[in-house]
């Protein structure tokens, strides 16, 4: 049966520029590698893998794009594709670094969208009780929050099936429902007014842009690269309480931030940056397995404020007012294609942040006889060749309580010793403005 694309599908099909690293290109993928201590059972973890396959419709979906209108078509249940590798030690490289080389090795292969299931697995043993498991999910039906319902469930399905019992999990809503319940909201969400909120937000705002060190490429002949960085626990601990003292998230803070250095880099008080967010503001689709993701402008005025507290308080209500008008991308840009004429500079590349919260918190994958094992999420520094243009500022919770941050760029584009002085100024400016938050913001 037919079902219609969700707006994020069609935001999707008018990104894809039909190459291997476009919206639907074999190279578009997800990886999640996940350290697992303790003795996997093949059959089981295929199984499990199984499992989850036949529970979230959308990971056996295709999408039917040279059709009028395209559209979703489910495929039955099928059998998830699992390597299982045995590594032996390598001469003059432990574990850790071999287990790096994995992660790039996972990140340079490939996925059709054309087939299905749009998951796999890669099992690589070290020994019998240390493991890594690489989940790979094509990126046009899968984002970040996806790949924690994955392996929730993934545990629970092996944990489950380890034991002899049913899976305690929730009843799931598919994709296709909240493509369906998406556009059937179309009309209501025109009526409350959303479109008209964004006319009259971004009325004469710019999308803060930064200048690149070489004009715009007609072709690209390099991949994304990553810039990388860390903030330690201390600096997250003090954001977190600011961020409790002011009502506000630690995005809110991390956005605050960004803004301060927006106006370092241009010198301007009115910034209007875009953020990646969850895009998953209905409790009754917060463990759908799907693309949700969605690109918010954030606008925010300054030049009233004294202290980065001031600053704090202004983005605060800035994001809460956007989150409750929240609209996908393509409709928010096509009512104010104006917004949007800031991308048309050469010497001007995009800034996008992405939002990071986490839903399921600390995950535990379950292994042998469904005891709850310690599993350790790599970091990972591979190339990124998905996306499109400009520069997307990426922070990510690690074990240890700090974030590690990172900055896609395109080195066509742009210095690596340019990225890594707008990230030293960034970790600069939020460590000094979360340790002594009522100094002025301008002196950060």
């Amino acid at each position: 049966m037919r079902y219609p694309l969700s707006f994020t599908q069609e935001w999707f099909c008018l990104l894809d520029q039909g190459d291997a690293a476009g919206a639907f290109g074999v190279r578009f993928i997800l990886v999640c590698p996940i350290r697992i201590a303790g003795p996997v059972d093949i059959d089981v973890l295929q199984g499990a893998l199984d499992d989850v396959v036949a529970r979230h419709e959308l990971l056996r979906t295709l999408v039917v794009r040279d059709a009028d209108p395209p559209y979703q078509l489910v495929r039955p249940p099928c059998s998830v594709p699992l390597e299982v590798r045995d590594l032996p030690p390598v001469a003059g490289k432990s574990r850790d670094m071999v287990a790096q080389e994995l992660i790039l090795e996972a990140q340079e292969a490939t996925m059709s969208p054309r087939e299905v299931p749009m998951l796999r697995g890669l099992l690589c043993r070290f020994d019998y009780r240390d493991s890594v498991l690489f989940l790979t999910v094509h990126h046009s039906v899968s984002d970040a929050w996806s790949l924690q319902v994955i392996l929730r469930d993934l545990g629970a399905f092996y944990a489950a099936r380890s034991s002899g019992t049913p899976a305690k999990l929730p009843e799931v809503r598919q994709y296709r429902e909240y493509s369906e319940w998406q556009k059937a909201g179309a009309i209501s969400s025109a009526e409350e007014g959303a479109p008209r909120y964004w006319l009259e937000k971004l009325r004469g705002a710019r999308e803060f842009t930064v200048p690149t060190d070489r004009v715009h490429p007609e072709t690209y002949t390099s991949q994304y690269s990553m810039h990388t960085y860390l903030i330690e626990a201390d600096v997250v601990a003090a954001a977190s309480a600011l961020a409790s003292a002011t009502r506000s998230s630690k995005f809110m803070v991390m956005l605050s931030a960004c803004y301060v250095l927006g106006h370092r880099i241009t010198g301007a008080t009115d910034l209007a940056i875009r953020a990646f967010t969850a895009g998953r503001n209905e409790l009754q689709f917060q463990a759908t397995m799907g693309l949700f993701i969605n690109l918010v402008p954030f606008r925010t005025e300054l030049s009233g404020c004294v202290s980065f507290r001031d600053v704090v308080a202004h983005t605060r209500e800035t994001c809460i007012d956007a989150i409750a008008h929240e609209l996908p991308v393509n409709v928010i840009e096509q009512a104010i294609p104006e917004f949007i004429k800031s991308r048309e500079d050469p010497r001007m590349a995009q800034f996008i942040i992405s939002d990071f919260q986490p839903q399921f918190g600390d995950l535990i994958l379950p292994i042998a006889d469904g005891a709850r094992e310690i599993h350790e999420r790599l970091l990972q520094e591979p190339e990124h060749p998905d996306v499109p243009s400009g520069m997307v500022w990426n922070l990510d919770v690690i074990p240890t309580g700090a974030l590690s941050g990172s900055v896609l760029f395109n080195p066509d584009e742009f210095d690596e010793s340019t990225v890594a002085g707008w990230a030293t100024d960034f970790r600069r400016i939020l460590t000094g403005a979360v340790r002594a938050p009522d100094q002025d913001w301008r002196m950060l």
